[in-house]
């Protein structure tokens, strides 16, 4: 299904093991507060406790053989992690596609709260063609936003269709959506499109184009961004994992509030996978990985002028980090870690018994 994880894994291969000039690690608190999450991916923070976003571990229906094989289920699902650390599961039963063993999994990508309390998340797509050979019961949840409560996912619309049918960064032959990242708002929901470089807005189950992000070199450089964030200005600030254009080229653009054309605001990034933002304006990057061999990722934080940055975290201890959530209370930010692993890998595996996680970072 052409999976945004596939992506990342690929832009990932080609950065160096540094991005840019940026400080080392400084002195930041670093704890798992939540283990056993399969493949999470973005996390939102709301009234004290943390809502992760698991992609899930595939299922039982495997089509292809050893790392070729592909696995379909509904183990998707949005964790709620309690401040005392304790996970209930808000919905579940979302598809969710992944490699035999439940790595690198594509389905439900994205999680946002609005102001009231109520939980959205957003599933991928692909193209036409590539959903044309898969299980009807799994057609019927991709590429949308759904509303999650008493333990279920209802629709709220279908975004993916925008793309298929307009072709919306007009990249030749490449009609591919894959939506990633939501935010949601007290009357709308503002969806990013990975596959389509484009940023949607769903308003009462209707859906906009807000903006593209532009691509390098006639789209041979695609944008592919993969989260937003709500600056205090009120504007929307989306990051890009910049497939294949090297090291420190991805950008975090801006997006007036009305939508319009997306301005540079931050450069010299890598595979950036997750932002967020404090109160005050400082800005925080999550990087999925500086290196795909070793997988190991970066948060880093962004003085409000833009002036300095610094590491918290990074090098052995952030592996394949997605998603970027601030506690306004405490500052502390939580990462998913190990995104792209379900709760547990075999001992003897590449990946040493790890599974997903999410951690918290105190600057």
């Amino acid at each position: 299904m052409g999976s945004f994880s596939k992506k990342l894994a690929a832009a990932a291969a080609v950065a160096a093991v540094s991005a840019v000039a940026v400080p080392t690690a400084s002195a930041a608190t670093f704890e798992t507060v939540a283990t056993g999450l399969d493949n999470p991916r973005s996390v939102a923070f709301h009234d004290g406790a943390v809502y992760v976003a698991n992609a899930g571990r595939g299922g039982s229906q495997c089509r292809g053989k050893g790392e070729e094989a592909m696995c379909i289920g509904t183990t998707g699902r949005i964790v709620r992690v309690a401040a005392d650390g304790r996970k209930s599961t808000v919905a579940r039963g979302m598809f969710s596609l992944a490699g035999q063993g439940g790595p690198f999994a594509a389905g439900l990508h994205g999680v946002s709260v609005a102001p009231d309390g109520s939980v959205f998340g957003v599933t991928g797509s692909a193209t036409p063609r590539d959903l044309q050979g898969v299980p009807a019961a799994v057609r019927s949840k991709v590429g949308r936003v759904f509303r999650a409560s008493g333990g279920a996912f209802s629709q709220v619309a279908r975004v993916d269709r925008l793309e298929h049918r307009r072709n919306l960064d007009n990249v030749k032959g490449d009609r591919n959506s894959n939506p990633y990242a939501v935010l949601a708002l007290a009357d709308r929901q503002i969806v990013v499109d990975a596959g389509a470089n484009a940023v949607l807005e769903v308003r009462d189950g209707k859906v906009s184009l807000l903006s593209l992000i532009p691509n390098r070199r006639g789209g041979r450089r695609q944008s592919v961004p993969s989260s937003i964030a709500r600056g205090p200005d009120g504007a929307y600030y989306v990051g890009e994992l910049a497939e294949s254009s090297g090291n420190g080229k991805a950008r975090v653009w801006r997006i007036p509030a009305g939508g319009g054309d997306a301005e540079v605001y931050r450069s010299g990034f890598t595979t950036i996978s997750g932002l967020a933002f404090a109160t005050d304006g400082t800005m925080y990057v999550t990087e999925f990985a500086l290196n795909f061999e070793t997988l190991k990722g970066r948060l880093v934080q962004v003085s409000p002028d833009g002036s300095s940055r610094r590491v918290l975290a990074g090098g052995r201890k952030l592996r394949a980090p997605t998603g970027a959530a601030v506690d306004p209370a405490t500052g502390a930010v939580y990462v998913s870690n190990f995104s792209v692993l379900p709760r547990k890998t075999p001992k003897n595996g590449p990946f040493g018994g790890r599974g997903g996680t999410l951690v918290k970072i105190t600057p």
